[in-house]
């Protein structure tokens, strides 16, 4: 059993997929390519196969990681073409590698993400003006933000957004919109939304923005050690 970590692409109309849907998705490429895929045991075998994170309904990703684990041990740039070449618009295979079998989970140890967020301005901004903006998040020792669980019981808990936001944010206006870079850190205690970061941006520092309407891109993901550094999946 060989287990491979593939980089892909999730864009186009395929960022409108849930993770569900979009696993679904990659299940039928897999087939199609006629991969060697290990399958679960039991009433109810499934593709032994596992993704970085959840990406949110409309979200698309330059970059997203997955492992899968192979009955035999194909060519890396086999596998990507014989992907490719059955793959819907918006996905793509970019990179591979093999890695070691007792390696931790993706999801175990991808705990840092960058997006673009983006949406249209409601009244006129300078650059100058959103670098205040920006400014006073940045340097806010602690930003609180009640985030409300609609699983089960309602519940309401209160975090610290700069516990997850630890990296500065960045941005720009353009023709009408602001363009943010946010990077999110994960937790033992988990994470925010990027939804949930442009949302605290418009109604606690006075962006002028829908709140409700961005659209956001991950750029990338990482693994973040203590120290700050950030290194790629492939090497983490």
């Amino acid at each position: 059993m060989e287990r491979l970590r593939l980089a892909v692409k999730k864009d186009g109309a395929l960022q409108f997929l849930s993770h569900l849907d979009f696993a679904r998705a990659v299940r039928y490429v897999i087939i199609r390519a006629k991969l060697p895929i290990c399958y679960s045991e039991g009433f109810n075998p499934h593709m032994k196969l596992s993704f970085a994170s959840a990406l949110g309904v409309g979200v698309s990703a330059d970059v997203e990681y997955l492992d899968m684990e192979l009955a035999e041990k194909l060519p890396v740039p086999d596998v990507m073409a014989r992907m490719n070449a059955m793959s819907p618009n918006g996905f793509a295979v970019l990179d591979g590698k093999y890695v070691d079998a007792k390696a931790p989970k993706l999801m175990a140890i991808a705990n840092y993400a960058v997006y673009t967020l983006r949406g249209p301005l409601t009244e006129d901004l300078s650059q100058d003006g959103l670098n205040q903006i920006l400014a006073k998040f940045n340097d806010a020792p602690s930003v609180l933000y009640e985030k409300v669980s609609h699983k089960g019981k309602h519940r309401v808990r209160t975090i610290d957004v700069k516990q997850h936001v630890v990296e500065a944010v960045h941005g720009n206006v353009k023709e009408g919109n602001v363009y943010l870079t946010v990077g999110i850190y994960q937790t033992g205690e988990g994470a925010i939304k990027p939804s949930q970061v442009w949302e605290i941006l418009g109604h606690e520092f006075g962006l002028p923005i829908h709140t409700d309407m961005m659209l956001a891109r991950r750029t990338g993901i990482f693994v973040r050690k203590e120290d700050g550094k950030k290194y790629s999946l492939f090497e983490g």
